[in-house]
């Protein structure tokens, strides 16, 4: 697990992502046969170069929701911008991490104490929220501040057990998981693609698929799961601890029927457990892909509750179950007819 530590800590987030791809680079580049970085930050490496086909695109995402500087105010306060889908509910009273020199900051919220009932019984809008660095002027500020500096929340890798504690299980779980398939010998070309601000838009995955223009692709990412308290009667999968979650359909993209059913066939057959995620939900660099060209997409994600907060929850079963139906499933990619 010190790798998924290692990417999880690492500061990423849409923009900045060269923390997340020089870990990658280091831990498994002398697996592949070419390495590459495009002008957009996505991270290439193949293998397999001469093999029959189909050719195969693995996919995961480097970036992470997070902030960036908007501005600093006269007295040292610094408005921020979210990059991504950010609730702002889970924002205030938190640590965060900030520019190239990683200044600690917290992004401040008046004391209980201090606030009437009507501002108790509100949500602070994000505009009315301020990182504190403990600064007393705009010029102190920007001694270690510029507009412009990326912020990450301040949350370092636990495990307790099989229970694992991280930020940026979406999608450095997904890179993790990668990283260990390039390590086997697949019996066709494959290119893996640690893409980037996927967050902002699916941007590096569209670049990638244009560049690669694989026959199939698989994403590997982190979800968010369900099983959460709830009185409501609602669908509440998926869940964590309960196996690979295979998309059906998202709001980017309707998954290949035959890649969906190798991948249950397939861990049915191997006795790995699985679940369907909750269709019409969220959306991946698939639905980037299918739109540069034809071609047979699936995705396959661990669940991780409270994912795109300063602080996510996974299981370990859940990621080592997904790199096995992943790896077994793309060993049977010739028995389908795309």
């Amino acid at each position: 697990m010190e790798l998924l530590k290692q990417l999880c800590d690492a500061p990423g987030v849409s923009g900045h992502e060269d923390a997340v791809r020089e870990i990658l680079i280091k831990a498994v580049g002398s697996y592949a046969e070419s390495v590459h970085v495009d002008s957009l930050g996505n991270l290439f490496m193949t293998k397999g170069k001469g093999k029959k086909g189909p050719h195969l695109m693995f996919t995961a995402h480097t970036d992470e929701v997070g902030l960036m500087v908007e501005r600093i105010d006269d007295e040292g306060f610094i408005k921020f911008m979210t990059l991504g889908g950010i609730d702002p509910r889970v924002l205030p009273a938190k640590r965060v991490r900030i520019g190239k020199d990683a200044i600690c900051g917290v992004i401040g919220i008046k004391p209980f104490h201090l606030s009437d009932k009507e501002e108790r019984k509100e949500v602070t809008p994000l505009s009315d929220l301020r990182v504190d660095i403990g600064a007393s002027s705009r010029s102190e500020t920007e001694r270690f501040v510029d507009v412009g500096d990326p912020i990450w929340f301040d949350t370092l890798f636990e495990q307790q057990g099989d229970i694992l504690k991280a930020k940026a299980f979406d999608d450095r779980a997904g890179c993790y998981m990668m990283a260990e398939l390039i390590k086997h010998e697949f019996r066709f070309p494959a290119t893996f693609v640690w893409s980037v601000q996927e967050e902002m838009g699916l941007r590096g995955g569209r670049i990638a698929a244009a560049r690669v223009r694989p026959d199939i692709m698989i994403v590997l990412e982190g979800t968010g799961a369900c099983d959460l308290p709830t009185d409501a009667d609602v669908a509440r999968r998926p869940f964590l601890g309960k196996g690979p979650v295979i998309t059906i359909l998202d709001r980017t993209v309707v998954a290949n029927q035959r890649l969906v059913e190798l991948l249950c066939q397939t861990a049915e057959r191997d006795g790995i457990p699985w679940q369907f995620k909750r269709p019409l939900v969220g959306g991946t660099d698939a639905g980037a892909a299918v739109r540069v060209k034809a071609l047979g997409a699936a995705v396959v994600a661990i669940p991780a509750r409270y994912i795109h907060t300063p602080v996510a929850l996974a299981h370990l079963k859940d990621i080592i179950n997904t790199i096995e139906l992943v790896k077994a499933a793309a060993e049977r990619l010739r028995e389908v007819k795309l």
